[in-house]
């Protein structure tokens, strides 16, 4: 995640977002991964149904974001 949001070289990057932004993303993206995606992956974590349903719409949010960027980076 921080090297695909790296705020001066990452493939996901927007450049045409101020640096902090662009720093603030690719924490939210590793924060994500770190918090969400790892645990769940490695325990058998239990979780209620609200609270897949909130992970599933942040996740969506989050692939949203990239679909947009991969879509600018293909052009490129």
């Amino acid at each position: 995640m921080r090297q695909a949001f790296d705020s001066e070289e990452g493939t996901l990057t927007d450049t045409n977002q101020p640096k902090p932004e662009r720093e603030a993303t690719a924490h939210l993206f590793a924060g994500s991964i770190g918090l969400y995606k790892n645990p769940y992956s490695h325990r058998n974590i239990p979780i209620t149904a609200e609270e897949a349903a909130e992970l599933i719409i942040l996740a969506s949010h989050l692939l949203g974001i990239v679909d947009s960027r991969a879509s600018v980076s293909a052009e490129l």
